[in-house]
Formats: C-alpha cells, structure tokens, sequence
C-alpha cells in the first residue's frame, strides 16, 4: 500500500461531569500547548481535532509527510510528553493513548 502521509493521534476519553470541564480543558491543551509548540515544526501539513459526543473522544492528528515524520519522530513527537502530562491532569480524563499510522486522501486534495 502506498502512503505519502503519516500522522500522529494523541487521544482521551473525556467526562460529561462538572458540565464537560475536562473536554474544555482538553481544548485548552490544545489551545495552549499543541498549537503553539506545532506551529513552526518543518513538514507539518495539519493538526486537526476530532470531538465525538457520543462515545466521548477527544483526538488531536497531526500529519506531515515522510521524510518530515521520520525528523519528528527522532525528537519523541514532541511535545507530545507535555501533552501527555498536562491531561493526565485533568480530572474526569480516562484512556490517554498514542498512536502512529499512515494517513492519505483517496480523493480530493492531496491525491497521490
């Protein structure tokens, strides 16, 4: 299988309780450290986020390309531990995980 994208998911269960508080402050993790710290990394092509209300994820992918990945790769994702650690914190967060996998458009931009 071809792949000219790789991405990088960093993802939790987030609660319903205190009026859905930790999904703001998932939003704030976001807000505060993955998107300042992304922005000027070599290669990045996008960071995207993904709520789902109905079994409670709250997912941040980002992709680049290859050779980009492979660099990004060699300096642990960061900042992925700082993310790691700041929902560790958050009350109400459950199942932090990461994970790697190839990513690419069938159809519409960014077609191989």
């Amino acid at each position: 299988v071809d792949t000219n994208t790789m991405a990088r998911e960093w993802r939790c269960k987030w609660s319903e309780e205190n009026e859905k508080m930790s999904l703001t402050q998932c939003q704030k993790v976001l807000d505060n450290i993955i998107v300042p710290q992304l922005r000027d990394v070599h290669g990045l092509s996008s960071v995207q986020r993904v709520v789902c209300g109905d079994c409670q994820d709250f997912k941040v992918i980002c992709k680049m390309g290859l050779d980009a990945f492979d660099d990004w790769a060699s300096v642990n994702f960061s900042p992925e531990a700082e993310v790691i650690e700041a929902l560790l914190a958050i009350e109400g967060i459950s199942k932090i995980e990461t994970q790697t996998y190839s990513i690419m458009p069938v159809l519409g931009a960014g077609r191989h």
